[in-house]
Order: C-alpha cells, then structure tokens, then sequence
C-alpha cells in the first residue's frame, strides 16, 4: 500500500505536470512551486501512517517535475549562442565536467543525483528566459502562487510551533536533526511544510520580498503571517539576507522606498501582536542575543572552524572531487563501497563558497562562475525594467540569496530553484521591456510617418 501511495504520488505529479507544460506554461510554473513547497509534507503524512522511510521516492516528484523543462533545453539549445543565454552554456559546461569527476570517483548514483540537484533549478531558469514574451502571464503566475504559498506556509509553520502535529514530531524524531530543536510546543525551529529550517526559511524570505511587490489585499495577512513563522525558523543569516535584500530594492533609484516602507509597517503591525510578547517573543528575542555575543555561539564557532580548516583544501583540488561528494547525494555514493541511509562525510557542508571549487575543481569553478557572474551582470541591471516592481522584488531576492553563500549552498535544490528562477525573471522583465518599448517606438514612428504622408487636400475643412 505504501508504495502505491508513493509512486502515485509522483506519477499523479508529473502527469499533472506533464498536462500543463504543454497546454499552459503558466500554470506549469506555479504548479512547480507548490510541489516544491508540499511535498516534503505529503512525505511525513506517508511515512507516518506506514513507517519511516529514510529515501522516499516522494521526495523525487519536485526535481522530476521541473526536470520536464529539459524538453525545452533540448529545443531550444542553439539559443545559448545568444545573449543573455549565453552565460547558461558556462553554467552547464562547468556541471557536466564536475559530473564526470564524481561518475568515474564516487559512482553514477550519487552523480547523477547531485547533478539533477544542481542542474535541474538552472534548467527551469533557462525555461523562463527563454519564453520570456509570456513574462506579464508568468510575473502574475509566480506571484500568486507565492502569495497563497506564504499564507499557507506561515500558518501551518505557527501551528507547528505552538501545538506540532504528531507526524512532523515523528519525523523530527526518525530524521534525527538536532538543528530542528525539539518535538514539543515551543521547542520546534519551524520548518513548515518543508524539510528544515534551513530551507524554509530561505523560501520564505524570498517570498516576503515578492510581497512588497504586490499581490492584493491578501498579501498583508500573508507578509503577516509569514514574518513571524520566518522569525520562528531561527535562521539568523537568512534574516540577514532578507535585510540585505530590502536595502537593495530600496536603493534602486529610490523608486521603490515608498511601498516597502508602507509593507514593513501594515506586515508589522498584523506580525506586532504575536512577537512581542508570550513565548513567540521570548524564542526571537534569545536567539537575536546570540547575534550580539558570536564568539560563544556553538554554531558560529563551528561555521568558523570549517573555514579556517578546510578552505585550503576546498581551493587546492585542480581535477575537483566531483558532483556527489557532498549533500544528500553522500548516501548513494560508492566510494566506500556500497550505498547507506547515512549521510557521507561532507553530506553537512556549511558553505557554497567552497562547495564549488571542493566539487568542480578549476576548471569546472572557472566556467560554472563565469557562466553565474555574467548571468548577474545582466540581471542586477534595472535598465528597460526599472519602472517593474516585480522585476525589483526579483533582483533584491537575487542579492538576498546570494548572501547565504557564506553559510549554504543556495545554488542548488529548492534554494537554487528560488534563485535561478528570480535571476531568470530578471533577464526575462528585461526582454520583454526591451522589445515592448522598441515596438512601441516603432509604432510611434509609423504612425508619425502616416501622418506626414496624408495630402493636404485630404485634410478636414470647415464648413
């Protein structure tokens, strides 16, 4: 029965998926999100009804589903040639030498798993550049959708820190993460329908930021709402990162100032109620201490200590130790032999700094950041898009992600989708204004043109 369950799952998903890649792209994306954003819930509710599962095949249906944009790649592959594109060709060319490094050290297994985790956010960016004319249908698609997922996602993320339900208590129990805190009212470091605090609150973060960009009335409840769960995810960097983005978005010509002053101020009066006091208020206040006071701060200590120990191998490896050496993808790996449940030696790798060249190697770093840093010259430019907020929101969510480089690697799985897909809308806003101005320029023209040719005689006389 569980595997029916399983399985069905991911074939209802992808045959979902599959319908409205071809019929509304649209859609497609915003379908993409929501199972990026649940299904690590529809995992727990599983494993919890039949046992603990330690590689559900749930957890395939979000990389699957967005996988299907590889259709796109293959059909449109001669537009890398082309700008903005361009600089995705580096990208994938710095993937696939990391990918035979890890084929031929770590086995095919944990390649193509970690390949498929680094590859497929690329790939869905490259998607959205490359339909960039239906960038109006896809703005609106990706923030409704974010605006509905941060509503969801904050009150369920509230209702597990005041009373978790017994699955995630399970789950918390059977994954054995310390870094989640503790099973019990009070005690949890939310994570939502997510997996970890880690990640959600680096989803979250990105869609308060879209926020401020728009989304009707409902996005008041939801900024609401979904400050507070984020606040409760007790990840200090990404509130970091939500700052840095905000002082982005406001620095770009000051155009935008005005409407996130009136976001902050309408979210923190609906948020104000629940963190200012009661036990919400007592967690945020003792974990913001610790930002004052990093030299005793276990986690801090730790995150230095890697640093200062392993930088000189992570930037002395020329060859690279391949993809699969780190993350999840540790536990398929065949270096030692056979394939394990457990998580590898680097499966906990707290820096995408150096998980890079660790992985690529030199020559894999050199086109894999050469491809990134190109890709971010063109999109951090307001240019034809400038008067976008969203294309705003976009860019701000780019910086905001980029900032988690020094503690995680945000350039793949959920948080590589969140900022490959933002970077992408960026280039996208910039396309479509591009092109919409140069058409409107050169109706302007025709029409003057038209005016000019009208013989007097043809011209209205009075009567």
């Amino acid at each position: 029965m569980v595997e029916v369950l399983e399985y069905g799952y991911l074939a209802a998903a992808l045959a979902i998926g599959v319908l409205l890649y071809w019929r509304n792209p649209p859609l497609y994306v915003g379908f993409v999100w929501w199972v990026f954003f649940l299904t690590p819930e529809v995992r727990r509710l599983i494993d919890y009804q039949f046992g603990w599962n330690p590689t559900s095949p749930v957890m395939l249906a979000p990389s699957l589903l967005a996988a299907l944009t590889f259709f796109t790649l293959l059909r449109h592959l001669p537009k890398l040639q082309f700008y903005p594109i361009f600089p995705f060709g580096l990208v994938f060319l710095g993937l696939f030498y990391g990918y035979g490094v890890g084929a031929l050290r770590l086995g095919w297994q944990a390649s193509t798993w970690d390949l498929i985790n680094w590859m497929v956010p690329v790939v869905f960016g490259f998607y959205l550049i490359v339909h960039w004319r239906n960038y109006p249908s896809f703005r609106r698609a990706v923030q409704r959708t974010f605006v509905w997922g941060v509503l969801a996602m904050g009150l369920y993320g509230l209702l597990q820190f005041f009373d978790p339900p017994l699955w995630d208590q399970e789950w918390m129990t059977n994954a054995g993460m310390t870094s989640v805190g503790s099973p019990a009212p009070f005690e949890v470091r939310v994570f939502s329908t997510l997996n970890s605090p880690g990640p959600f609150a680096l989803v979250m973060m990105a869609g308060l930021l879209l926020l401020s960009s728009g989304g009707g009335l409902l996005r008041w409840p939801a900024a609401g709402v979904g400050f507070v769960s984020f606040l409760l995810s007790l990840v200090r960097s990404a509130w970091g990162g939500w700052l840095s983005g905000l002082i982005f978005m406001a620095a770009q010509r000051g155009r935008f100032a005005p409407r996130l002053i009136v976001g902050l101020v309408v979210a923190g009066l609906i948020a104000f109620p629940l963190i200012s006091v009661g036990p919400v208020a007592e967690v945020v206040n003792e974990r913001l201490q610790t930002v004052n006071n990093l030299e005793e701060d276990p986690s801090a200590q730790s995150r230095e200590t890697f640093y200062s120990t392993f930088a000189e191998r992570a930037f002395s490896s020329p060859v690279g130790e391949g993809l699969g050496k780190t993350g999840l993808a540790t536990k398929l790996s065949s270096e030692s032999g056979e394939s394990n449940v457990q998580l590898g030696e680097f499966g906990a790798f707290d820096s995408g700094i150096m998980n890079i060249p660790f992985v690529l190697g030199w020559a894999g770093s050199l086109l894999y950041l050469t491809g990134l840093i190109w890709s971010l010259f063109y999109a951090l430019r307001s240019g034809a898009s400038h008067s976008d907020v969203f294309a705003a929101a976009s860019r701000g969510i780019v910086v905001a992600v980029l900032t988690q480089l020094i503690f995680v690697n945000s350039l793949n799985g959920v948080v590589g989708m969140v900022f490959w897909s933002f970077l992408s809308m960026s280039l996208a806003a910039q396309l479509y204004h591009v092109r919409s101005n140069a058409d409107y320029a050169k109706t302007n023209r025709e029409a003057s043109s038209e005016d000019r040719s009208i013989p007097h005689d043809a011209a209205p006389t009075r009567s």
